[in-house]
């Protein structure tokens, strides 16, 4: 018996040599294999969608979407960091935008089947993008929506019947504007509505032109902005305090493609006892000019409304 137990004690050490030289994880020796599987897996024939997230890895090389047509593998994306996470569709099941963006529905209006990727970075407060694939004859990668901040602000919605175009419109919103002379959780981020046109997801400027607050709205804020308690001691901008709703609502106008009336509420609404109202609209279309939308904005604004 002892020479037994010595002779299974020696071939399992030579297998375990073996693998050592091969390259071989120790764990590939268990009756139990380490893998990755899918957590995530929806099929549109002869498309296959598999969402991977390992919780227990090191880094996010195991955090990974693919595609397969036919079996074969079209596209893969790898997460970046630890943390990162992929959804075929919206984040949450229960999000009320998942019906209308499952695997194989037109979210263009292009007439042919789509896949929509939500990814989750991980950060805090951050950050949230969309990757949108069409997945009909041709396979191919419609564009990325980078949605920034927030996992629940960017929706898919159904344009207004008398605007342009077929398909899901997205809305986001602009960040530019974040931590700006406030802190996260009171930094305004105006609305941004895009939709695809000529093979890109572009903004809408006809979706996103809204009526004009009304007056009383507008003399309401003002009051608010005035009666800002920090703004009782006085200063002059940048180093005096002054409410965010400002320019919240400034954002609000201009792009809803009102920005004369955003200029005329900084008249109305500037704290009398503070000083520098012309440093801070300075600096306020400084920031405004960093913006990836504002060229389109911009243009919104100078342009007459549609009839």
């Amino acid at each position: 018996m002892p020479r037994t137990l010595d002779r299974i004690a020696r071939a399992a050490v030579s297998v375990l040599i073996l693998a050592l030289i091969a390259g071989l994880p120790v764990e590939a020796l268990s009756d139990t294999p380490v893998e990755v599987t899918p957590h995530q897996e929806e099929t549109v024939a002869p498309y296959v969608a598999r969402v991977y997230f390992d919780a227990k890895a090191k880094d996010g090389s195991d955090s990974y979407f693919e595609i397969l047509k036919d079996g074969k593998r079209v596209y893969v994306q790898k997460a970046r960091t630890k943390g990162e996470k992929f959804f075929i569709g919206t984040m949450y099941k229960d999000d009320p935008d998942a019906a209308m963006v499952k695997m194989g529905m037109d979210i263009t209006g292009a007439g042919q089947p789509d896949l929509v990727i939500s990814e989750y970075t991980g950060s805090a407060n951050c950050c949230l993008l969309f990757h949108i694939f069409e997945i009909g004859p041709t396979f191919k990668k419609l564009g990325t929506i980078d949605a920034e901040f927030g996992d629940s602000g960017p929706h898919f919605v159904h344009p207004d019947k008398d605007s342009k175009g077929t398909g899901l419109a997205i809305e986001i919103h602009d960040w530019t504007f974040a931590n700006w002379n406030t802190d996260f959780a009171d930094s305004p981020a105006p609305k941004v509505i895009l939709r695809f046109s000529d093979n890109a997801y572009r903004v809408a400027p006809d979706l996103m032109r809204a009526p004009v607050l009304s007056a009383s709205d507008l003399a309401a804020r003002a009051a608010e902005v005035k009666s800002y308690a920090p703004s009782a001691k006085g200063g002059m901008w940048p180093h005096a305090k002054v409410a965010p709703q400002l320019w919240g609502t400034m954002l609000d106008l201009i792009y809803s493609g009102h920005a004369d009336d955003a200029w005329k509420f900084l008249d109305d609404a500037w704290p009398p006892n503070l000083q520098g109202k012309d440093a801070f609209a300075r600096d306020f279309r400084a920031q405004l000019a960093k913006s990836k939308y504002w060229p389109t904005v911009e243009a919104m604004n100078t342009a007459k409304a549609s009839s």
